[in-house]
């Protein structure tokens, strides 16, 4: 059997677990028609709940209005919330049930004996009326690497499609992540990761567990989730896209970071990676020399993939390459003999004023200096 890979967004769901923000309906429904835009395979909408009375409509709306073929839901192993999921038919429903010794105690005050059974009995009765069923092994990184392997046999025994390791804490380096992925991919199923960033490498792991045989990754946009929030769609969809083979529209990441910003009430700092303002801004004066010969130099991608321009700024960090070029941008002619002197005068006022000189600063800065 032919495996599919790709991006499972959770922003509608993880992303709406962050500390002040409470998405619309009419925000999510913005938000996941942006997703499905930008090309991302899987959107998880929500948590299956009797309690989340809007959840219904949202779910026919996601269909309907925003496109979302591939509609996932978050369930726990509790047969009134497989129940409330099945009514509402989605495509990919994602049990989930704690694996480690610590949440097993604390969140279900069994032993590991039952979680087996739970697991086999949820994903028999999901599997009845759910053409894709997922199971999310929640704090799986800090799991004992038995038990969670006992777990993961009684998933396939049931006929479980995808197995989705859960870094609950953001323990996980890009290298352990790997080493997990490679030993569960001895099962004959799906493998997906679920990162948290703690230690800000939930990135960096969803990547690793791509390299190593991962065949999904969740993300959110601008990496919203709980503390530190998870993999940020904009890197690793960035990253698959830009340096990769993976046909997301790149045009579309900092369209579709603003709203969720928005919504979110979150502001995207200037040199935030793939979506920031800023990125493409040089001012030192090597990589204004390299960038003014070939922008692949100090570049990885082109700015306009995503949407983004590039911006020489001539400040106080300028050399004499770099003060040459800007003159010359100005129609400006020197003798060789003065740019040094030139450049030192520039920086120097750079300085003082705190900022890059404007146009007519440089002109007159030249003027005086009787170039």
């Amino acid at each position: 059997m032919e495996h599919v890979r790709g991006l499972v967004d959770s922003t509608l769901r993880e992303g709406s677990q962050t500390v002040g923000v409470a998405f619309t309906l009419e925000q999510k429904v913005a938000i996941a028609r942006d997703l499905v835009r930008v090309g991302v395979e899987e959107v998880e909408v929500g948590i299956a709940s009797p309690l989340d009375k809007e959840l219904p409509e949202l779910v026919a709306r996601c269909r309907a209005e925003a496109g979302v073929r591939r509609l996932g839901l978050w369930c726990r192993c509790r047969d009134e919330d497989i129940a409330c999921a099945l009514q509402l038919a989605p495509d990919v429903l994602s049990l989930s049930v704690p694996v480690s010794d610590l949440h097993i105690a604390t969140k279900l005050n069994r032993g590991r004996a039952a979680v087996a059974k739970m697991v086999a009995r949820s994903i028999a009765k999901a599997k009845r009326a759910v053409p894709y069923v997922s199971l999310g092994l929640e704090d799986a990184t800090r799991a004992e690497p038995r038990f969670l392997r006992e777990i993961v046999s009684v998933a396939c025994a049931n006929g479980v499609d995808r197995i989705r390791i859960a870094d609950t804490v953001g323990v996980a380096t890009p290298g352990s992540i790997a080493a997990l992925v490679r030993e569960l991919r001895e099962f004959a199923v799906e493998i997906g990761v679920h990162m948290h960033n703690d230690f800000g490498m939930a990135t960096a792991n969803a990547i690793g567990a791509l390299e190593a045989g991962a065949h999904w990754a969740d993300v959110t946009v601008l990496g919203l989730g709980e503390r530190a929030g998870n993999s940020r769609l904009e890197e690793v969809a960035g990253y698959l896209a830009l340096q990769g083979s993976r046909s997301y529209d790149t045009t579309l990441f900092r369209p579709l970071a603003l709203l969720a910003g928005e919504c979110a009430g979150r502001s995207i700092a200037p040199h935030h990676p793939v979506v920031g303002a800023e990125i493409f801004a040089c001012e030192t004066g090597l990589h204004l020399a390299g960038l003014t010969k070939n922008p692949t130099t100090y570049e990885p991608y082109a700015p306009a993939l995503v949407g983004a321009e590039r911006k020489l700024i001539y400040g106080g960090k300028i050399g004499r390459r770099g003060m040459i070029e800007r003159l010359h941008q100005l129609g400006v002619q020197v003798q060789e003999a003065q740019v040094g002197r030139l450049a030192d005068s520039f920086r120097s006022q750079c300085r003082v004023l705190g900022r890059p000189l404007r146009d007519p600063e440089v002109l007159r800065l030249v003027a005086e200096q009787g170039a």
